[in-house]
């Protein structure tokens, strides 16, 4: 009876703190929590790798705000990328997003490392930053209470990656920080 009694309690600390790890994130500077501050956040972790915005509102003074954003730091090939997920301006959820690097790697990877779903900071991770991007006209939501107030969400960009000489490029749409579509593109000159 006592090794299965030490064996639940086992089971229910490790429980508790893999629990704990998902609700927090452990900095040099400190400890995050939910409901921490974009500013607290920097203060104790650092400026990310990448800053993602997700959902942004138009006012209707033309000015922009971010509601919904995704801040990732990468801690190297050896550790889990970490993802702060921000809704106005506090944490509202950590993640993990694949191992790290050391550096991006030039837009040399191959055609197939690139796949949906995969999140654009494990893109940049994979074949580093695109050879030509552009972003394209977010989806316009008219909030129904304020109709002075339009939110644009999510973030829609197209990335293109070119390869050796003579092969086909590959076009990739990332919506709402993901990829959704991967299209064969033109031919490398």
């Amino acid at each position: 009876m006592l090794p299965r009694l030490l064996s639940l309690t086992v089971l229910l600390l490790c429980l508790t703190w893999s629990s704990a790890q998902a609700s927090s994130l452990r900095c040099d500077g400190g400890v995050v929590t939910t409901g921490d501050r974009t500013w607290q956040v920097e203060r104790l972790c650092g400026e990310p790798d990448l800053r993602e915005p997700l959902e942004v509102t138009l006012v209707a003074d033309g000015s922009l705000v971010t509601e919904t954003e995704r801040w990732y730091y990468n801690r190297g090939p050896r550790r889990l990328v970490r993802v702060v997920e921000f809704r106005d301006g506090q944490v509202r959820g950590f993640d993990a997003d694949g191992y790290g690097y050391r550096e991006f790697p030039g837009s040399g990877c191959p055609a197939r490392l690139i796949q949906r779903g995969m999140s654009r900071m494990e893109l940049l991770a994979r074949c580093g930053p695109p050879d030509a991007s552009q972003t394209l006209s977010p989806r316009r939501h008219v909030h129904p209470q304020y109709p002075g107030i339009h939110t644009l969400s999510p973030l829609r960009e197209e990335w293109l990656y070119e390869f050796s000489s003579g092969q086909l490029g590959r076009i990739v749409t990332i919506e709402g920080g993901r990829v959704v579509r991967v299209e064969t593109g033109p031919r490398t000159p």
